[in-house]
């Protein structure tokens, strides 16, 4: 009986450890949104959609980005914007993961990674909601 409970209680504390732990890289394929007007699309072969929302319509401007999950946190660069304030530069950013479906965004425009954000901080921090 005490086997049992003992092993009753290690299971419990694994699981309650795996569900508050922050996923390091989640999935990023999809449309993401901040709910404020904006919308990252992420497509295969690391093609996205940049989407602002003007009333009913959407301005979308196309991007390439790479996801790097070996660094800590994870980076996500997005470049080769087709047109708009972007064009030509880089947004290095940072990327975490609350979970599968929401995750937080700092970036910083730059033509060298030496641009990229060390931490996130509330100014400068987006938030994002996958879009099912």
């Amino acid at each position: 009986m005490n086997a049992y409970l003992i092993a009753t209680g290690i299971a419990a504390i694994l699981l309650a450890a795996a569900c508050t732990q922050k996923p390091e890289c989640g999935p990023l394929e999809g449309r993401w949104t901040n709910r404020e007007g904006e919308d990252l699309l992420f497509l295969p072969s690391q093609k996205g959609l940049w989407l602002t929302r003007f009333g009913s319509s959407y301005d979308s401007v196309a991007f390439t980005y790479t996801l790097d999950c070996s660094a800590s946190p994870a980076r996500l660069d997005l470049s080769n914007f087709e047109t708009g304030p972007y064009n030509g530069k880089t947004l290095f950013g940072i990327i975490e993961w609350s979970s599968d479906s929401s995750l937080r965004l700092r970036y910083e425009a730059g033509i060298h990674s030496e641009a990229r954000p060390a931490r996130f901080d509330a100014d400068a921090t987006e938030k994002y909601f996958r879009v099912n």
